[in-house]
């Protein structure tokens, strides 16, 4: 599959009767303002994090049978589950899952500490705060802003009197962030906190919830119909272990650890440049080290882990990458003969693409236009990886349509610095689901495929 210029794709026309035109206006005058920033506020304090996302699926239950949904809870275990809402079509149409997570990076676990240290800010705590426009919170603006324009546009569909020839779907799962066992590791990463990676989603798709289409929830305020995969590396530098009074006799695994690292990032550099097209970039880098004993630094351990981050893009097998790197490795050991290293992958999810031509790129273009009142412009560059893999390897063809991430606070703080919701964008977020939902569910299966962008 050929990297496509994202720049140059456009929506194409497809014109709306009188009927679409008129529910769609009319679900639009139904969403509300004060009842999205109570969804968003009400989650935001429902702490939920990975293994432990059943009470705010549970909210989203209730919200969803008040809205007018049918709406149920899907246990995956005693402490998590997944909340799935229909609006039922008459069975002549395509079907639309409006796809969300509950669980978020910052969960208030004693690991979180390896991670931001003594930084303390709103959007580390699960208590909904405002400032402004702009909700924040745990998981805030990533990812429960978009479950609560999924909510809030479905129940507006249903209020508006429309007439759905396939159903509307709001699937919210648990386990959505990216973590996944490690017993490997110096310590017991195991337990539901560590069962991300689509589990969720998997378990959803596995008990009865099937789709023609889905819409992503996740940010940004652009359509995006491609994202990377990953790998997981974890790269075992071996020494000797000593005593350090005894300075000179041994292999020093850290140190030998230290020569590695600046190769690595030359090699990740040279392989995001290889890789890099379409909307994705690929990169890499050296997201956790391990080796020692902090309680009795005095002795030199005979390893040193690194745990390194590889993004793959769509148009990139992963046993080719891997190959990639085990020729990377072979030419630094030629070049340090006296560091031995070992490496093995654990974790891996391949990156995965729809085709900008697919009925819900096109749609969910169209939407952002209409709501915008201007002509959209795809972003490049885009190295977040989500459950759209999971989507798209069980055949639903997936676009990415979220808000924008507001961020607060020193800037310095990079990803971590705010992830809050602007009510202003997931407002106008809102009015795109409901867009998309009525110009694809209220259309016959002949009519969409009519268009040429058939389903699968």
């Amino acid at each position: 599959m050929a990297a496509i210029d994202p720049t140059d794709v456009r929506p194409n026309a497809c014109d709306l009767t009188h009927n679409q035109l008129g529910w769609i206006e009319r679900a639009w005058g139904l969403l509300d303002r004060d009842q999205l920033e109570r969804l968003i506020s009400e989650m935001v304090d429902i702490p939920s994090p990975t293994g432990g996302e059943r009470a705010c699926a549970e909210y989203a239950v209730t919200r969803m049978r008040e809205g007018g949904l049918d709406a149920e809870y899907q246990a995956l275990s005693p402490a998590r589950g997944n909340a799935v809402g229909r609006l039922r079509g008459d069975g002549s149409g395509p079907s639309l899952l409006l796809y969300g997570h509950f669980d978020h990076y910052i969960a208030g676990a004693d690991d979180d500490r390896l991670v931001v240290g003594d930084l303390d800010h709103p959007s580390f705590r699960s208590v909904a705060t405002r400032d402004g426009e702009v909700i924040h919170g745990a998981g805030a603006g990533n990812p429960k802003a978009g479950a609560a324009a999924a909510i809030l546009a479905a129940q507006a569909v249903a209020a508006s009197g429309a007439k759905l020839c396939g159903d509307v779907i709001v699937g919210l799962v648990s386990g959505g962030i990216h973590r996944v066992q490690a017993p490997h590791a110096g310590r017991p990463y195991v337990g539901e906190a560590y069962e991300g990676q689509g589990i969720g989603t998997l378990h959803m798709l596995r008990h009865g919830v099937q789709a023609d289409y889905c819409l992503s929830t996740k940010p940004g305020y652009r359509v995006v119909w491609e994202e990377p995969g990953v790998v997981w590396i974890k790269l075992t530098v071996q020494g000797v272990v000593g005593y350090s009074a005894r300075r000179g006799v041994f292999r020093r695994a850290i140190s030998d650890a230290a020569r590695l690292i600046p190769a690595l990032e030359d090699w990740f550099e040279s392989y995001a440049e290889r890789h890099s097209d379409g909307q994705v970039a690929t990169p890499g880098h050296v997201g956790a080290i391990e080796g020692g004993w902090p309680f009795k630094p005095d002795f030199s351990p005979s390893v040193c882990n690194l745990y390194l981050d590889l993004r793959i893009s769509p148009r990139s097998d992963v046993r080719e990458v891997l190959r990639e790197f085990a020729a990377f490795v072979d030419g630094f050991r030629a070049d340090n003969p006296d560091i031995s290293i070992a490496w093995e992958p654990y974790s891996s999810m391949p990156g995965t693409a729809t085709d900008p031509a697919n009925w819900i790129v096109q749609s969910a273009m169209r939407a952002w236009e209409a709501v915008e009142g201007s002509p959209h412009r795809a972003r490049t560059g885009l190295s977040g990886m989500t459950d759209a893999a999971v989507l798209r390897t069980w055949g639903i063809p997936t676009a990415r349509l979220g808000g924008e991430v507001r961020h607060a606070g020193d800037p310095a703080f990079g990803f971590l610095s705010g992830e809050g919701a602007d009510l202003d964008v997931m407002m106008r977020v809102a009015r795109c689901y409901v867009f998309s939902i009525i110009d694809t569910c209220t259309r016959s299966l002949a009519e969409v495929r009519a268009t040429g962008a058939d389903l699968p």
